[in-house]
């Protein structure tokens, strides 16, 4: 009874069976998404914003999120770590994410129609779970009904209704899921297989599910270093999509034949120009305007020979520090 207070989902067994199912982290997090979801359209209080959320949404940041998944001496997940996360279940199609990662984004889990078509068949789960819900995000319940097996049903109704509708869910998610969802998780992870069998160079975790954004860990070193770079021009600038811009300074080595130091060095020259420090704010940007740019810097500094002492390029270890 103490459970049924706070309410509960069903959760099907096939989870078992999905290629991130023995990540325990991956596995945790996949059940907070679930229990956190709004199951009715709910108007919640978030970083000082009103959110109006549908079933199956939440609003959280990813800070919030590793406050939750914690490992044995306490220590939460970074932010970094459960955006990793978050991508898987982007990739494999079970979430869908909108907002800015510093103010809160809502978080839709797809499909989630099927979970709170059998939540509405659960005893004690109607008020129970938006109360709770209503109260991690400092508001009130929505007030919905208890409901609860009728009593002349007694103690083995009440677990037949339960096994019945856990075989239900089982059935049902198996028949609509099974081919599609195996298919198309398949055929990913033979794509990002083939993919990183081709580019063993590739930073882990920074390349698109296909393989056609990807970068090296010293691409992603650079790409850090220009963001870090970009925010002294821009604090409200959003944190980028790794992969692109990485992908991007990967494009500018070895199709343009630019070195780190270069494209950094003509970064951090362009970020201090009184036009081109605003309209520079991604390595795109920084490609596509490249020749302008040396053609300008080359005018302003009458020929004279460019210093190189303000940056250390020198070893593998250039961009060390330049973040946290």
């Amino acid at each position: 009874m103490d459970n049924q207070k706070s309410g509960y989902i069903p959760l099907y067994r096939s989870i078992l069976k999905q290629p991130w199912a023995k990540d325990v982290y991956l596995r945790t997090l996949w059940e907070n998404l679930l229990l956190g979801a709004a199951r009715k359209p709910f108007t919640a209080s978030f970083k000082g914003h009103e959110w109006h959320l549908q079933p199956g949404q939440l609003v959280v940041t990813a800070a919030d999120l590793g406050l939750q998944l914690c490992d044995r001496k306490g220590n939460p997940a970074s932010r970094d770590q459960v955006e990793r996360m978050l991508q898987v279940f982007v990739r494999e199609e079970m979430i869908s994410i909108d907002g800015e990662k510093q103010k809160g984004r809502v978080i839709t889990i797809t499909n989630y129609a099927e979970y709170a078509q059998k939540m509405d068949n659960l005893p004690a789960h109607g008020a129970a779970h938006d109360g709770a819900h209503g109260a991690a995000h400092d508001e009130a319940s929505n007030g919905a009904g208890l409901k609860v097996v009728a009593a002349h049903d007694g103690a083995h109704g009440a677990a037949q209704a339960t096994a019945q509708h856990e075989q239900e869910g089982n059935n049902k998610n198996k028949n609509i899921k099974r081919s599609t969802f195996r298919n198309s998780v398949e055929s990913r992870n033979d794509a990002t297989e083939k993919f990183l069998s081709r580019h063993p160079e590739a930073a882990d975790g920074i390349y698109t599910p296909s393989g056609k954004s990807w970068g090296t860990a010293d691409d992603l070193k650079a790409a850090r270093w220009i963001y870090s770079q970009l925010l002294t021009v821009n604090a409200s600038l959003s944190e980028p999509k790794w992969a692109e811009w990485a992908n991007t300074i990967r494009l500018m080595r070895v199709q343009d034949h630019r070195t780190h130091y270069e494209i950094c060095d003509l970064l951090k020259w362009a970020s201090k120009d009184d036009f081109w420090g605003e309209n520079i704010m991604s390595p795109s940007g920084l490609r596509k305007q490249w020749d302008r740019l040396t053609s300008k810097r080359s005018r302003k500094t009458s020929g004279a020979k460019h210093s190189a002492s303000e940056l250390n390029f020198d070893n593998t270890d250039w961009a060390e520090g330049l973040l946290p």
